[in-house]
């Protein structure tokens, strides 16, 4: 039978969204030894100092991240991988761990053995909320994944995702570096404003980043990834690389989409369409792109490379 502590406890946790922190608690009238009871009985954890669930509750990646940012106090932001996950910009792999990572003022220093605690003093043109979580805005999270030694496509990637999403302001990353004193994560960042254009290389999975690999090794123009365009009929379809100039279209075709009988007479139709209106249209399966780089290029090269 819950007793009225552990009721109060209940709804503080509900009304917080899955989570409560220790002033909130205090609110509620719940007693620094009533916490600590259920501390050690097992019925509370503390996720993050100061900051409380239940521990049969499963946190949703928001509700985690806000957790992370109430622990580190005030001017907390969230910020680098994990604000890039919050976004919507960067895509977890299965099973990977969730990435915690809070940028603080300065004058502050939380030591905080779950997160990954950046101490930096934002200007007020670098921060933001996203689905009411202060955060740092992209411009500054693609600098500081820069400062980390990420790597240039990582960002264009990043970049790309923020262009489609509408989140991307190419003079706020300017006014950043104009600030920034020089490393080299802020000259790779210079030659991504100089030569990337953010939402043309938004690729929709690791088989079309492959191809795109393979592409720039050879040093052959890129493409748009995933042009959207309309069949006679009228029905939408995306092209996985377009190179207008060159009427070339080439589609990578995983497993998923393209096995059945149905699926590649649908893909055939789709391909018809195309070269009657004059393009060169190529298919390429997983196996190509991953096995047989080799029987990519020479197949691409007659048609991609513009110095010959």
């Amino acid at each position: 039978m819950p007793t009225p502590v552990d009721i109060r406890i209940a709804r503080t946790i509900r009304d917080g969204g899955g989570i409560a922190t220790r002033k909130a608690l205090r609110a509620a009238k719940v007693t620094p030894a009533s916490l600590r009871l259920r501390l050690e009985a097992g019925t509370l954890v503390e996720i993050h100092h100061d900051v409380f669930a239940f521990p049969q509750d499963e946190l949703q990646p928001s509700t985690a991240f806000r957790a992370a940012v109430l622990s580190c106090g005030a001017g907390a932001a969230l910020s680098h991988e994990a604000l890039a996950v919050h976004a919507g910009l960067l895509r977890r792999r299965d099973g990977e761990g969730l990435p915690l990572h809070v940028t603080v003022p300065r004058s502050r220093n939380p030591r905080r053995a779950t997160l990954t605690v950046h101490r930096m003093d934002l200007a007020p043109h670098e921060r933001t909320e996203i689905g009411g979580l202060p955060c740092t805005t992209v411009a500054r999270l693609v600098y500081d994944l820069a400062r980390a030694g990420w790597a240039r496509r990582r960002l264009e990637r990043i970049l790309d995702e923020a262009a489609f999403r509408g989140s991307w302001r190419r003079w706020e990353l300017e006014r950043i570096l104009e600030q920034a004193a020089d490393h080299p994560g802020a000259a790779v960042l210079r030659a991504v404003l100089r030569e990337h254009v953010p939402g043309t290389t938004r690729t929709a999975n690791e088989l079309e980043e492959r191809l795109l690999a393979i592409c720039d090794a050879q040093g052959w123009p890129r493409p748009i990834c995933q042009q959207p365009d309309r069949l006679p009929d009228g029905s939408r379809i995306f092209h996985d690389f377009l190179w207008p100039a060159l009427r070339l279209i080439v589609e990578t075709d995983g497993d998923r989409g393209h096995r059945t009988r149905r699926q590649r007479r649908r893909d055939q139709r789709r391909d018809d369409a195309m070269r009657r209106r004059g393009y060169t249209v190529v298919r390429l399966r997983w196996y190509d792109v991953f096995e047989r780089p080799d029987r990519v290029v020479a197949l691409l090269a007659p048609l991609l490379d513009v110095r010959r």
